[in-house]
């Protein structure tokens, strides 16, 4: 990313000044006292979407007013910011978009059915391996951990009692699979929002991290396989 990285730097250096006035400073302790009453609030008020959504909004005004901005300059300096992040809630009702098709389609049960019926038939000493690479598989069409686990373990415990595999080795391979994708997974909302508002392509992103993930993968397998044979 680097020559994007320094043509979007060349762009906003010209567009913006090297010093900090007193009025940008008032703008930063702002966003800083917003921080500490939105900790404040979801840990003692049990603040939510709504009441979260209000702080930020009020924090955009009073900032807009230290920057003298008159009322129709705020409301377009909100929108232009929203624009920005337009890309990544668009990219969030993709992937989102994606799973609620697997799951209304009952495609997600046929491929579990199908790939639990082909962990049973491995030898006891493949099986736990076969429901790692099955829930990391998986991972990629559910990258919800609850959701994946409410559809997956209601069948792997029973799984693992008929093939020796204990549950806490079941739960463990669970927890791996669940866990290692989710830096790459495109169905993820979470990371596919993270690139967009970074402005990082995902195919860029993966050529970088796919070395990491295979390392992650294969020390999953191994500490898998470990468990299963000499821990659980």
């Amino acid at each position: 990313m680097y020559h994007a990285d320094q043509q979007r730097d060349l762009e906003m250096t010209a567009q913006q000044s090297s010093t900090i006035d007193i009025r940008q400073l008032i703008i930063i302790g702002l966003l800083i006292l917003t921080i500490i009453g939105l900790a404040i609030g979801v840990t003692v008020f049990d603040w939510y979407i709504t009441e979260i959504a209000a702080l930020f909004l009020i924090m955009g005004i009073l900032a807009g007013l230290v920057a003298k901005f008159r009322i129709n300059e705020i409301a377009e300096a909100f929108v232009k910011g929203c624009g920005e992040l337009v890309v990544g809630g668009l990219v969030v009702g993709m992937a989102y978009g994606i799973l609620v098709v697997l799951k209304d389609s009952h495609t997600i049960d046929t491929i579990l059915f199908s790939v639990s019926n082909l962990i049973g038939q491995l030898p006891t000493s493949f099986s736990a391996m076969g429901m790692y690479i099955m829930q990391s598989f998986l991972n990629y069409l559910v990258p919800s951990g609850s959701g994946q686990a409410a559809l997956t373990m209601p069948i792997m415990t029973p799984l693992s009692d008929l093939t020796g595999v204990s549950r806490q080795t079941a739960v463990f391979a669970f927890q791996l699979g669940d866990g290692i994708s989710n830096a790459i997974t495109p169905t993820s909302g979470v990371l596919m929002a993270s690139l967009a508002i970074a402005k990082i392509p995902w195919i860029k992103w993966l050529k970088w991290t796919w070395p990491l993930m295979l390392i992650s993968y294969l020390v999953g397998a191994v500490l898998v396989t470990i468990a299963h044979l000499f821990v659980w």
